[in-house]
């Protein structure tokens, strides 16, 4: 926890106080532990606390995030509309992360967001994962009203740019949503096949 909460000092230090830092601490912690820690980052004025302790059960983020100041967010490993209900009920966190190849699919990500609109919370879909699945997730986060933000991966291997056409473009750290019929983007299949040997 030390070297974490000594990088996330540095991290907030090139950033200055106007950018937003949004940590991630990947389940990893207990209930004491993540106290511990939402003392050690309040200071550093996050944008969000993600993932502090496995998602069960759910009343240990809850008394996380009664805890903290900052925003908590979480739930990218769970799965289905009902799961994400008794998380969402116990006030586990303040924003869902619903993963679009976790959750359930599309279908199930957007009752997962009219749930969380209904009870007074935002979503934000967990997306580490490829380009087509940013064009999917992208297509609903433009259709639902309490998107806070779609958190994806980029440029992490050389050949992502040419695995779907046309790439994923951003404008101003903003991905675009294609106005093409389906996702808007043809994988190429050459390269997939290419990868999978």
């Amino acid at each position: 926890m030390r070297l974490g909460v000594e990088s996330a000092r540095a991290v907030r230090g090139v950033l200055g106080s106007s950018r937003d830092l949004l940590i991630d601490v990947h389940s990893l912690m207990t209930l004491d532990e993540g106290l511990a820690l939402v003392a050690e980052l309040e200071p550093l004025k996050l944008y969000w606390l993600e993932e502090v302790t496995p998602a069960e059960p759910p009343d240990v983020l809850a008394s996380i995030r009664r805890a903290a100041s900052m925003t908590t967010a979480g739930g990218e490993g769970i799965y289905g509309l009902e799961a994400f209900y008794r998380y969402a009920a116990a006030d586990a966190v303040d924003v869902l992360m619903p993963d679009v190849k976790w959750c359930g699919g599309m279908l199930e990500l957007r009752k997962v967001a009219a749930m969380a609109e209904a009870m007074g919370l935002r979503v934000s879909p967990h997306g580490p994962a490829s380009p087509v699945g940013n064009a999917a997730v992208s297509h609903l986060c433009a259709a639902l009203p309490n998107i806070d933000i779609n958190e994806f991966a980029f440029g992490e291997a050389p050949w992502r740019a040419d695995l779907i056409d046309p790439p994923e473009a951003f404008d101003a750290g903003h991905l675009t949503v294609s106005d093409r019929p389906g996702f808007g983007v043809r994988l190429n299949d050459a390269l997939v096949r290419r990868l999978a040997k």
